[in-house]
């Protein structure tokens, strides 16, 4: 990248991308940190009305993360080790949960294992209490186990099955060689598993805010202290110390990303098969497989079914009044902005990301590691306080002019980079700095040679971001429970006032339509996607 002092305009699109990086990302969270002021946060320390659900954010987080990485492991070993069947009818199961609001589990929770649930009562005669720290667990081992299952299902795709055949003709068994060479060769991924399933769960509020009853975590307590007290003092010290703990794990995963190895990939591929599976132990992985999926599928099933009758369970009668109801009047209003809130900010997002990742990785000057640190911070700040910074440092009389759902969209853009940002960085390694400089060196100016070589190149980066943006909007309520008012209530607000209403139809009807989007999204990039692939194989 040529010298900034060169090309102005270059220097200005720096300056833009830094002074937006600083508004809204930084200038927020800032605020709520310091809303409390050393003596607010000294009185709220010394009341100590922080400790049990500290304690308890520390205990669910390590029970969570346990189950949820250990049900992702065996699905991921499943997919990639064991010769079974339906694995694709597995895989697509298995991101299911990926493409609907976390919260949807604990209502779907409710209705199958509650004391008058469909299971729990209708088939064994039981009425469980299921709010608590139990409930909670196994809410949250089902929400998040995909994204374990995705992380480590990558690091075991990409070990050399070599070292693994090296040691079966060593003479070991399949158990030895499980615990000796696959398992360590997995280990980066399994630890960055951990981590970033334990990061999602410790943010997790819909879930212990539906089933927790008097079990209070960090992010229900903050939001209790505002919408019950009024107490946004109380309520920035609790979302401080929340933010600290996930600072805390988001710094462990960037070591130990920083300090992975791939040694194992010797630059050449490897045709060479990985060791077979036992009959045995495939037909295992195809009943662990079958028996979550089962779960995952009665949960999402629930959904469409009550969706679809008239009072589940009671009045199986079919029915669209549920559709219509969600479809009218502000309820269809709420759709409108969840889809118009997304798409702008998935497409801001994705292309602030690349361009800021393309000024960050191939430039040369001072203060770019501070850039890069602020563009990836969102992604260990939690949505409740990521929300709170903007009600805190946006919520202000003079930007009453401002339309509501503008803030909200630039929340979803900012909260979102890291995806992004992450995946143009990985792209732009793989691509020579030789390609640009070779751009620049015929006269054309870096913007030049960003739009018109790179660009082309990083589509796979740009769809990520994306994605990733398009389907977190849907989804997400943690960021969105602070900033919304009536004329931009969205789709995860409207089912969680639903679900507390306990006006079942309508909330799954809200949700299936919730989840169509992020699938009808998914979908289109796919074609698009595959119409590039074809495109340039044509063209070749």
């Amino acid at each position: 990248m040529r010298s900034l002092r060169r090309e102005p305009a270059l220097f200005l699109a720096l300056l833009a991308v830094a002074s937006l990086a600083l508004a809204f990302i930084v200038y927020p969270q800032i605020q709520v940190i310091l809303t409390p002021g050393p003596d607010g946060y000294v009185s709220f320390l010394q009341e100590g009305t922080w400790l049990s659900p500290l304690r308890n954010s520390i205990q669910l987080t390590a029970l969570s993360t346990t189950t949820a990485v250990l049900l992702g492991f065996v699905y991921a070993y499943a997919m990639v080790y064991s010769n079974m069947r339906w694995k694709p009818f597995f895989r697509l199961i298995g991101i299911l949960p990926l493409l609907s609001p976390p919260f949807v589990v604990a209502a779907a929770y409710t209705l199958l294992f509650g004391a008058r649930g469909i299971v729990s009562y209708g088939v064994f005669g039981q009425s469980p209490n299921i709010y608590g720290l139990g409930g909670v667990w196994g809410v949250q081992t089902i929400a998040f186990f995909p994204f374990a299952y995705q992380l480590i299902a990558d690091a075991l795709s990409r070990s050399d099955p070599r070292m693994e055949q090296a040691a079966r003709n060593l003479g070991a068994g399949s158990w030895r060689v499980f615990w000796t060479v696959t398992l360590p060769l997995s280990r980066p991924g399994l630890g960055a598993a951990i981590l970033t399933t334990a990061i999602y769960i410790l943010e997790d509020f819909g879930n212990p805010q539906l089933i927790g009853g008097q079990f209070y975590v960090l992010p229900t307590q903050a939001y209790n202290l505002i919408s019950g007290f009024g107490e946004y003092t109380s309520a920035a010290a609790v979302s401080t110390i929340l933010l600290l703990l996930a600072l805390g794990l988001y710094l462990g995963k960037v070591r130990l990303d920083g300090g992975r190895s791939f040694v194992t990939i010797s630059g050449r591929a490897s045709s060479m098969p990985r060791p077979p599976v036992s009959p045995g132990l495939s037909w295992a992985c195809f009943a662990a497989c079958l028996a979550l999926a089962g779960l995952i599928l009665l949960v999402y099933g629930s959904l469409v079914v009550s969706a679809l009758t008239l009072r589940f369970p009671n009045n199986l009668q079919f029915t669209l009044e549920h559709f219509q109801y969600v479809t009218t009047g502000t309820n269809g209003e709420a759709l409108r902005n969840t889809l118009v809130f997304s798409s702008v900010a998935a497409g801001f997002s994705a292309i602030f990301a690349l361009f800021a990742a393309w000024l960050v990785q191939r430039g040369q000057w001072p203060g770019k590691r501070a850039l890069d640190l602020l563009l990836i911070l969102p992604a260990a700040i939690p949505g409740i306080f990521f929300g709170l910074g903007y009600v805190t440092a946006f919520n202000q009389r003079w930007l009453d002019f401002v339309y509501r759902g503008w803030l909200i969209i630039i929340a979803f853009i900012f909260w979102n980079i890291p995806v992004g940002y992450q995946a143009a960085v990985a792209g732009l390694r793989q691509i020579d700095r030789s390609i640009d400089e070779a751009a620049t060196s015929l006269g054309a100016s870096s913007m030049r040679g960003f739009r018109e070589v790179l660009l082309p190149m990083l589509g796979g980066s740009l769809r990520v971001g994306l994605v990733t943006t398009f389907v977190r909007a849907v989804t997400t309520l943690s960021l969105v429970i602070f900033l919304f008012t009536p004329p931009t209530t969205v789709a995860t607000i409207r089912i969680y006032q639903l679900v507390n209403d306990l006006n079942w139809g309508a909330a799954t009807a809200f949700t299936v339509a919730d989840i169509g989007m992020a699938i009808l999204a998914l979908s289109i990039f796919a074609v698009l996607a595959r119409g590039r692939i074809a495109l340039g194989a044509a063209r070749a």
